[in-house]
Protein backbone atom coordinates (compact mmCIF):
# COMPACT_ATOMS: atom_id res chain seq x y z
CA UNK A 1 0.00 0.00 0.00
CA UNK A 2 1.18 3.48 -0.55
CA UNK A 3 -0.13 6.40 1.33
CA UNK A 4 -0.76 9.65 -0.83
CA UNK A 5 -1.92 11.86 1.30
CA UNK A 6 -0.98 13.31 3.93
CA UNK A 7 1.91 13.93 2.41
CA UNK A 8 4.71 13.16 2.29
CA UNK A 9 4.02 10.08 0.77
CA UNK A 10 5.26 6.29 1.16
CA UNK A 11 4.82 2.51 1.71
CA UNK A 12 2.05 1.43 4.11
CA UNK A 13 0.74 -1.81 5.62
CA UNK A 14 -2.66 -2.36 6.55
CA UNK A 15 -2.03 -2.13 10.02
CA UNK A 16 -0.67 1.24 9.38
CA UNK A 17 -3.26 2.14 7.43
CA UNK A 18 -6.13 1.20 9.40
CA UNK A 19 -4.57 4.19 11.76
CA UNK A 20 -3.51 4.58 15.73
CA UNK A 21 -6.28 2.92 18.22
CA UNK A 22 -9.24 5.23 18.95
CA UNK A 23 -10.01 6.81 21.61
CA UNK A 24 -14.00 6.86 23.13
CA UNK A 25 -16.67 9.64 23.63
CA UNK A 26 -17.69 10.49 27.68
CA UNK A 27 -20.81 8.60 27.16
CA UNK A 28 -20.75 6.88 23.89
CA UNK A 29 -17.96 4.24 21.78
CA UNK A 30 -16.03 5.69 19.33
CA UNK A 31 -17.96 4.79 15.94
CA UNK A 32 -16.21 3.61 12.60
CA UNK A 33 -17.80 3.68 9.45
CA UNK A 34 -16.18 1.08 6.37
CA UNK A 35 -17.83 0.65 3.39
CA UNK A 36 -17.05 -0.17 -0.17
CA UNK A 37 -17.90 1.51 -3.26
CA UNK A 38 -17.48 1.48 -7.24
CA UNK A 39 -16.55 4.71 -9.09
CA UNK A 40 -20.35 5.20 -9.44
CA UNK A 41 -21.71 4.99 -6.06
CA UNK A 42 -22.96 1.29 -5.84
CA UNK A 43 -22.29 -0.27 -2.78
CA UNK A 44 -22.98 -3.70 -3.95
CA UNK A 45 -22.88 -6.27 -7.13
CA UNK A 46 -26.25 -8.69 -7.18
CA UNK A 47 -26.76 -7.70 -3.48
CA UNK A 48 -23.71 -8.46 -2.34
CA UNK A 49 -20.55 -6.35 -1.55
CA UNK A 50 -17.85 -8.75 -1.88
CA UNK A 51 -18.03 -8.20 -5.69
CA UNK A 52 -16.57 -4.89 -5.30
CA UNK A 53 -13.74 -6.08 -2.70
CA UNK A 54 -9.96 -6.80 -3.17
CA UNK A 55 -7.51 -8.48 -1.75
CA UNK A 56 -6.13 -4.98 -0.61
CA UNK A 57 -9.82 -4.39 0.46
CA UNK A 58 -10.21 -7.51 2.57
CA UNK A 59 -6.53 -6.63 4.79
CA UNK A 60 -7.74 -3.12 5.69
CA UNK A 61 -11.15 -5.18 6.74
CA UNK A 62 -9.29 -7.20 8.87
CA UNK A 63 -7.27 -4.29 10.55
CA UNK A 64 -10.61 -2.46 11.14
CA UNK A 65 -11.75 -5.10 12.85
CA UNK A 66 -8.80 -5.42 15.14
CA UNK A 67 -9.58 -2.20 16.76
CA UNK A 68 -12.95 -3.12 17.23
CA UNK A 69 -14.16 -4.29 20.37
CA UNK A 70 -17.85 -4.80 18.84
CA UNK A 71 -19.01 -4.98 14.88
CA UNK A 72 -22.29 -3.59 14.46
CA UNK A 73 -24.41 -4.22 11.04
CA UNK A 74 -28.10 -4.47 10.01
CA UNK A 75 -30.04 -7.26 9.60
CA UNK A 76 -30.55 -7.22 5.84
CA UNK A 77 -26.57 -7.22 5.48
CA UNK A 78 -25.72 -10.09 8.21
CA UNK A 79 -28.65 -12.10 6.06
CA UNK A 80 -27.40 -11.50 2.27
CA UNK A 81 -23.62 -11.74 3.36
CA UNK A 82 -24.22 -14.99 6.26
CA UNK A 83 -22.18 -13.45 8.86
CA UNK A 84 -20.24 -15.63 11.21
CA UNK A 85 -19.06 -14.97 14.74
CA UNK A 86 -15.84 -12.19 15.37
CA UNK A 87 -12.70 -14.11 15.11
CA UNK A 88 -11.22 -12.00 17.60
CA UNK A 89 -11.31 -13.23 20.72
CA UNK A 90 -13.31 -11.10 23.30
CA UNK A 91 -14.97 -9.07 20.36
CA UNK A 92 -18.61 -9.02 19.31
CA UNK A 93 -21.19 -9.07 16.55
CA UNK A 94 -23.94 -7.06 17.00
CA UNK A 95 -26.98 -6.92 14.78
CA UNK A 96 -29.79 -4.23 14.59
CA UNK A 97 -33.30 -5.41 13.71
CA UNK A 98 -35.73 -3.37 15.19
CA UNK A 99 -38.05 -6.21 13.56
CA UNK A 100 -35.89 -8.53 14.40
CA UNK A 101 -36.06 -10.34 11.04
CA UNK A 102 -32.56 -11.31 11.58
CA UNK A 103 -32.08 -15.19 10.15
CA UNK A 104 -31.70 -16.95 13.56
CA UNK A 105 -29.61 -20.17 11.66
CA UNK A 106 -26.76 -17.64 10.55
CA UNK A 107 -23.19 -18.84 11.06
CA UNK A 108 -23.29 -16.47 13.67
CA UNK A 109 -25.79 -18.13 16.05
CA UNK A 110 -24.02 -21.36 16.23
CA UNK A 111 -22.73 -22.25 19.64
CA UNK A 112 -18.98 -21.00 20.18
CA UNK A 113 -16.24 -23.86 21.07
CA UNK A 114 -15.18 -21.30 23.98
CA UNK A 115 -18.10 -19.80 25.59
CA UNK A 116 -15.50 -17.70 27.93
CA UNK A 117 -13.83 -16.37 24.73
CA UNK A 118 -16.51 -15.98 22.20
CA UNK A 119 -19.46 -14.72 24.29
CA UNK A 120 -22.60 -14.33 22.32
CA UNK A 121 -23.52 -12.12 19.59
CA UNK A 122 -26.16 -9.23 19.96
CA UNK A 123 -29.00 -8.66 18.63
CA UNK A 124 -30.56 -4.93 19.41
CA UNK A 125 -34.30 -4.62 18.73
CA UNK A 126 -37.13 -2.58 20.25
CA UNK A 127 -39.38 -2.96 23.57
CA UNK A 128 -42.08 -3.62 21.46
CA UNK A 129 -40.24 -6.40 18.91
CA UNK A 130 -42.30 -9.96 18.28
CA UNK A 131 -42.15 -11.87 21.74
CA UNK A 132 -42.15 -14.88 19.28
CA UNK A 133 -39.33 -13.48 17.77
CA UNK A 134 -37.16 -12.80 20.61
CA UNK A 135 -37.82 -15.85 22.31
CA UNK A 136 -36.34 -17.64 19.18
CA UNK A 137 -33.32 -15.83 19.62
CA UNK A 138 -32.85 -16.00 23.13
CA UNK A 139 -30.77 -18.98 23.59
CA UNK A 140 -28.32 -17.73 20.57
CA UNK A 141 -27.74 -14.27 21.44
CA UNK A 142 -27.87 -11.37 23.84
CA UNK A 143 -31.18 -9.64 22.81
CA UNK A 144 -30.59 -5.85 23.66
CA UNK A 145 -34.11 -3.43 23.48
CA UNK A 146 -33.11 0.22 22.48
CA UNK A 147 -36.03 2.20 21.91
CA UNK A 148 -39.79 1.35 21.45
CA UNK A 149 -41.30 1.98 18.11
CA UNK A 150 -37.93 2.32 16.45
CA UNK A 151 -34.20 1.75 17.72
CA UNK A 152 -32.82 4.46 19.51
CA UNK A 153 -29.19 3.91 18.47
CA UNK A 154 -28.21 6.52 21.15
CA UNK A 155 -29.29 4.15 23.51
CA UNK A 156 -28.02 1.19 21.72
CA UNK A 157 -24.63 3.01 21.72
CA UNK A 158 -24.99 3.86 25.45
CA UNK A 159 -25.36 0.07 26.46
CA UNK A 160 -22.06 -1.08 23.78
CA UNK A 161 -20.03 1.64 26.24
CA UNK A 162 -21.74 -0.36 29.45
CA UNK A 163 -20.43 -3.35 28.30
CA UNK A 164 -16.96 -2.10 27.74
CA UNK A 165 -16.87 -1.67 24.03
CA UNK A 166 -14.36 1.61 23.61
CA UNK A 167 -14.18 1.47 19.51
CA UNK A 168 -17.73 -0.06 17.37
CA UNK A 169 -17.27 -0.91 13.44
CA UNK A 170 -20.39 -0.29 11.45
CA UNK A 171 -20.23 -2.34 8.01
CA UNK A 172 -23.23 -1.52 7.08
CA UNK A 173 -26.23 -1.47 5.22
CA UNK A 174 -27.17 1.55 3.97
CA UNK A 175 -30.35 2.13 5.85
CA UNK A 176 -28.44 1.16 9.35
CA UNK A 177 -26.06 4.05 7.88
CA UNK A 178 -28.22 6.78 7.10
CA UNK A 179 -29.71 6.53 10.23
CA UNK A 180 -26.42 6.75 12.09
CA UNK A 181 -25.26 9.48 10.13
CA UNK A 182 -28.72 11.04 10.49
CA UNK A 183 -28.19 10.53 14.61
CA UNK A 184 -24.23 12.65 14.68
CA UNK A 185 -23.02 9.24 15.82
CA UNK A 186 -20.35 8.37 12.77
CA UNK A 187 -17.15 9.83 13.98
CA UNK A 188 -15.16 8.64 10.83
CA UNK A 189 -15.64 7.03 7.70
CA UNK A 190 -13.46 4.66 5.74
CA UNK A 191 -14.39 4.59 1.89
CA UNK A 192 -12.72 1.77 -0.48
CA UNK A 193 -13.05 2.90 -4.34
CA UNK A 194 -13.32 0.28 -5.88
CA UNK A 195 -11.95 0.87 -9.66
CA UNK A 196 -15.10 -0.75 -10.72
CA UNK A 197 -18.68 0.83 -12.57
CA UNK A 198 -21.19 -1.23 -12.02
CA UNK A 199 -23.72 0.40 -13.62
CA UNK A 200 -27.16 -0.91 -11.71
CA UNK A 201 -29.64 0.62 -9.71
CA UNK A 202 -27.66 -0.81 -6.34
CA UNK A 203 -28.08 1.16 -3.22
CA UNK A 204 -25.24 3.99 -2.18
CA UNK A 205 -24.06 3.34 0.93
CA UNK A 206 -26.46 5.32 2.93
CA UNK A 207 -29.81 5.11 2.18
CA UNK A 208 -32.54 6.11 4.07
CA UNK A 209 -35.19 3.08 4.40
CA UNK A 210 -38.53 3.92 2.24
CA UNK A 211 -41.01 5.93 4.85
CA UNK A 212 -38.21 6.72 6.93
CA UNK A 213 -37.63 10.35 8.27
CA UNK A 214 -36.12 12.97 6.38
CA UNK A 215 -32.42 13.20 7.65
CA UNK A 216 -31.42 16.40 8.74
CA UNK A 217 -28.71 19.07 7.11
CA UNK A 218 -25.03 17.59 5.55
CA UNK A 219 -22.58 16.46 8.20
CA UNK A 220 -19.14 17.85 7.82
CA UNK A 221 -16.05 15.53 7.70
CA UNK A 222 -12.34 16.53 7.46
CA UNK A 223 -10.02 14.51 5.00
CA UNK A 224 -7.57 12.30 7.04
CA UNK A 225 -6.09 9.52 4.47
CA UNK A 226 -5.38 8.56 1.34
CA UNK A 227 -3.97 5.32 0.49
CA UNK A 228 -3.79 3.06 -2.86
CA UNK A 229 -2.85 -0.61 -3.94
CA UNK A 230 -3.48 -2.03 -7.25
CA UNK A 231 -5.78 0.91 -8.49
CA UNK A 232 -8.06 0.77 -5.65
CA UNK A 233 -8.40 3.94 -3.14
CA UNK A 234 -8.86 4.45 0.82
CA UNK A 235 -9.90 7.17 2.09
CA UNK A 236 -10.40 7.89 5.88
CA UNK A 237 -12.75 11.01 7.01
CA UNK A 238 -13.12 12.40 10.26
CA UNK A 239 -16.27 14.17 11.67
CA UNK A 240 -15.44 17.46 12.19
CA UNK A 241 -17.09 19.10 15.26
CA UNK A 242 -16.39 22.63 16.24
Amino acid sequence: MQRLYPLPPGPVDAEQAAGPRRSPHADRPWLMLNMVASIDGAAAVDGLSRGLSSEADKALFVALRAQADIVLVGARTANAERYGPARRSGARIAVVSGSLSVDPDLPLFRSPSDPATAPLPLVVTTANADPDAAARLADRADVVPAGTESVDLHAALRHLASLGARVVLCEGGPALNASLLAADLVDEVNLTHAPLAVGDEAPRIATAPVGGSTPPGPREYALEHVITQDGVLFVRWIRFRR
